[in-house]
């Protein structure tokens, strides 16, 4: 026991606050992963629509885009925990009232108020990580690898202990979310508010939109938002046409969320290591930027995948290759920024990834029944498309994978001009 102690004593990593912070960022993958297999109980059960299934998420998700900016402004100007706190009371206290309902219209009402307090935990975890190492850069980069490693980890397990305590009852899930009212409770009464001695104490907001405005160009924080967007634009995209591949080779649905779990599985893998690719001699912009690239290319493999095997290989492959971006994209927010305006450079990160996320399936559906929009492609020799045929999964991955990889590349590009040019004026 005693050594058990003294390895994480000499693990700040491991730290007790720090160690929270992972169990929250956990919690908040309860949101979706954690009660989508009860949708089809629900059908069945409460009369609930297909529309309704669909509303189950857009309403939980859309609640972001108007409410993370907002978070990030209040963390900045009052308190990290008090913003932290209310987002778990509120994403617990409407999440568990679901449990006593079946009424569809306010189960959708509660699931919007549950994706405004998801919208404030997910932005407030990496900022807090972030204060807490602001001096530790390689503690920091590490930290945040291990909480992407939790999330990963609840995104492998959710789904299968929704699915089991879906099957006792429909309802019994969203039970649950009760666990985020004392997580909530202690963040308020024991949580630390960390690094308030970095405050500039720019008591104007002004200053703080000043300052926020400025930080915006800076190249990391570009890279972090170009490259969270493009991942989930393309994850999305790939969450979008994997059904259906899965269709076309007869394979179950659990085999296809057995190829999603091998894609979080390959992400924690890289993320843990996230700590010694910061301290190797590459800088983190161009590693996440090198990441990018492989997401786009790996994303292709899924086109040539015809068995469970080669899914699971692409997936897992997948996964891997978007540690490498997911593990350090948030540094790359956290390192560039003060204090002052951390919480509001990071909340923004994280509006750029719902916005990903929320127009990447409209894109690739309206690609999926416009094949003109292939012509032009169809020139390319290796990638045999057919402009004539109907757009199916094969080529949506095609596409996803092209976008993915010319983002990326196009992004090096300018960042190679960038440095070109000013060292063209540093010798002149």
């Amino acid at each position: 026991m005693s050594l058990l102690k003294n390895f994480f004593k000499d693990k700040p990593e491991f730290d007790r606050n720090v160690s929270f912070i992972y169990g929250v960022s956990a919690l908040s993958m309860m949101g979706v992963t954690f009660i989508s297999p009860v949708f089809p109980l629900m059908f069945l059960e409460i009369g609930m629509t297909e529309t309704d299934m669909a509303n189950m998420i857009a309403w939980f998700t859309f609640p972001a885009l108007i409410f993370i900016p907002l978070w990030g402004f209040i963390a900045d100007r009052f308190q990290r925990k008090i913003v932290l706190a209310v987002s778990l009371l509120l994403f617990g206290i409407c999440g568990t009232a679901i449990f006593f309902t079946d009424h569809m219209q306010t189960i959708l009402w509660l699931r919007f108020a549950q994706g405004i307090g998801v919208s404030g935990i997910m932005p407030m975890t990496g900022t807090i990580i972030g204060d807490m190492f602001s001096k530790q850069k390689d503690l920091e980069v590490g930290s945040q690898g291990l909480r992407v490693v939790s999330i990963n980890i609840a995104k492998f397990f959710y789904p299968v202990a929704g699915g089991l305590l879906g099957g006792i009852a429909w309802n019994l899930p969203f039970l649950f979310f009760f666990i985020a009212i004392p997580a909530g409770l202690y963040t308020l009464k024991y949580m630390p508010e960390i690094g308030t001695e970095e405050k500039e104490h720019s008591t104007t907001s002004f200053a703080y939109f000043h300052s926020l405005w400025n930080a915006l160009f800076n190249w990391s924080v570009v890279i972090s938002y170009a490259v969270v967007f493009m991942r989930f634009f393309i994850k999305y995209g790939v969450y979008t046409f994997l059904p259906f591949m899965v269709l076309k080779y007869g394979m179950s649905s659990g085999e296809a969320g057995l190829v999603f779990s091998m894609m979080s599985l390959g992400l924690a893998a890289v993320a843990t290591q996230v700590k010694r690719l910061a301290n190797s001699r590459f800088q983190i912009k161009y590693i996440v930027l090198t990441g990018m690239i492989f997401i786009g290319i790996v994303s292709i493999g899924f086109s040539l995948a015809t068995s469970l095997i080669s899914f699971l290989f692409v997936g897992l492959l997948y996964g891997i290759t978007e540690g490498f971006a997911a593990g350090l994209e948030t540094s790359l927010l956290t390192q560039n920024t003060s204090r002052d305006i951390r919480a509001g450079i990071v909340s923004i990160g994280s509006w750029i990834r719902n916005l990903g996320k929320t127009i990447s399936p409209l894109f690739f559906l309206y690609v999926a029944t416009h094949p003109e929009l292939f012509i032009p492609l169809s020139n390319i020799p290796f990638l045999n498309l057919d402009p004539a045929a109907i757009v199916g999964p094969d080529q949506g991955f095609i596409i996803t994978g092209i976008l993915g990889t010319l983002g990326a590349i196009m992004l090096a590009i300018l960042i190679a001009i960038s440095w070109l040019l000013k060292k063209i004026n540093s010798t002149s």
